[in-house]
């Protein structure tokens, strides 16, 4: 496989030849890449790309493709005009996916349970598709065709997206975004539901719009509820009826996720906290903001090798650009602390920063990472010491059998550095992508709570 890694958008659709796939964030590709799914002859990275943005633009809001799910969540612009969506962002998977996850790979992706496009789809937002032949704009609720499938050609490139702004002034505005799922955190919808409701100061329904996702072979807008409720006022009688509206207008499927009937239940039970403005799922209270801190990388080198630094220290490579971070630090590098655990970002033992921020290894091609710099477990001992973080894992017992506790101490590491005098509920969101095999996560949170103790003392 050839590698690419272009400037400017114009120069990645030039090299979109149709046997060629797109990288940005990697946390599809990468592992389909890696297990074999896909084995494209070419691979566009378009990581370097300035289409990582939130911007104001007259009456729209503009948010460049290349914008992570970590960004999107803590954008100070996005949750004052469109707080449904930084709200949808931040129960993506999380923290270190939500690092590298891009908006527009999450659109592009097409995958029936994508969390942000319930969000999109709900704010009527649009897609800017560009190709050699020029622009082209695509409402989101035409974009998808089926699962995995959508209207954007071999020779696009998704690169921005674009919310209209319409609230009128005097209207009262209710938003809620909702997901079920089989655990808080790391994990796939069962449904997922984004709302959003206008009334006037008479109580009734201006506008209506209902994005869901996870219940059908695409993400799709509830269009007959949103009709119905239009008009109305919010009592009793219309709530009920319009959540048995929402049951029956989703065609879900049994999986190992969840039963069709327990979808349906839940998709009326979301509807109906919605109505009544309930303070569960409410878009305009935002939850912890993970620290994200990403230090400007930079520029790349146009020749086919890399030029990384790792703990400090610059490491030029000219081999094989599609091997995994994770095994470039471990086999290259020998930075063997990193662990290869399930290899799909799904528990956190190869957790590493990233220009400052963490990350999953097992997820970031090699050819990615050029004029970047990387932290690995190795690179936070104090000299030949442990450093805070991994002396206070020790002190707390929280070690146990060892293997996971790497990505552990990267994430607490990061946080510690980051936030003083973290709250549980914020370690606990901070670490919600690393796994403990031995499950004994009290010890774990008493080790960072050690550690932020002892670096606040350190200070003074």
């Amino acid at each position: 496989m050839a590698y690419f890694r272009p400037s400017t958008p114009s120069s990645a659709v030039a090299l979109l030849n149709g046997k060629a796939r797109i990288i940005a964030g990697g946390t599809d590709l990468a592992v389909r890449i890696e297990k074999g799914v896909f084995k494209p002859e070419d691979i566009v990275d378009i990581t370097y790309l300035p289409l990582r943005y939130v911007r104001e633009n007259g009456d729209n809001i503009e948010i460049g493709a290349l914008t992570n799910m970590s960004q999107i969540a803590s954008d100070d612009l996005l949750w004052r005009t469109f707080p449904l969506l930084p709200k949808a962002a931040s129960q993506i998977a999380a923290p270190p996916i939500r690092n590298r996850a891009t908006i527009g790979g999450n659109i592009v992706n097409a995958s029936p349970a994508a969390d942000s496009v319930a969000a999109l789809i709900a704010l009527d937002a649009q897609v800017k598709l560009l190709s050699g032949s020029g622009e082209r704009i695509v409402a989101l609720t035409d974009f998808f065709t089926g699962p995995g499938k959508c209207v954007r050609r071999d020779d696009e490139l998704l690169t921005e997206v674009i919310i209209k702004k319409t609230h009128k002034p005097d209207t009262r505005v209710i938003s809620h975004f909702h997901k079920m799922g089989q655990r808080k955190a790391q994990v796939i919808s069962i449904v997922a539901m984004a709302c959003l409701t206008e009334l006037d100061e008479a109580g009734r329904v201006l506008k209506s719009r209902i994005g869901i996702a996870s219940v059908a072979p695409v993400p799709f807008r509830a269009y007959e509820v949103e009709k119905f409720l239009e008009g109305s006022v919010l009592n009793d009688e219309t709530i009920e009826k319009a959540a048995k509206m929402v049951s029956e207008a989703i065609k879900p499927i049994d999986d190992v996720r969840g039963k069709a009937s327990y979808r349906k239940h839940v998709a009326g039970a979301f509807l109906k906290r919605h109505l009544t403005d309930s303070e569960e799922g409410r878009a305009g209270i935002a939850s912890f903001k993970t620290p994200y801190n990403e230090k400007a990388h930079a520029e790349f080198a146009p020749s086919g090798g890399i030029c990384v630094t790792v703990n400090g220290e610059k490491y030029n490579y000219n081999g094989n650009m599609n091997v995994r971070l994770l095994d470039f630090l471990r086999d290259e590098l020998l930075f063997t602390g990193a662990k290869n655990g399930c290899g799909e970002g799904e528990c956190g033992a190869c957790t590493v920063l990233l220009d400052g921020v963490p990350v999953n290894a097992c997820m970031i091609l090699t050819g990615g990472v050029d004029g970047r710099e990387i932290t690995t477990i190795e690179g936070i001992m104090e000299g030949s010491d442990p450093g805070n973080v991994q002396k206070s894992f020790v002190d707390a017992g929280a070690v146990q059998c060892g293997f996971c506790i790497p990505g552990f101490e990267m994430t607490a590491h990061h946080l510690v550095e980051n936030v003083k005098n973290p709250s549980r509920e914020q370690i606990r969101e901070a670490l919600s992508g690393n796994l403990c095999r031995c499950t004994g996560y009290e010890k774990i949170f008493e080790a960072v709570e050690l550690a932020s103790e002892r670096k606040n003392t350190d200070e003074k």
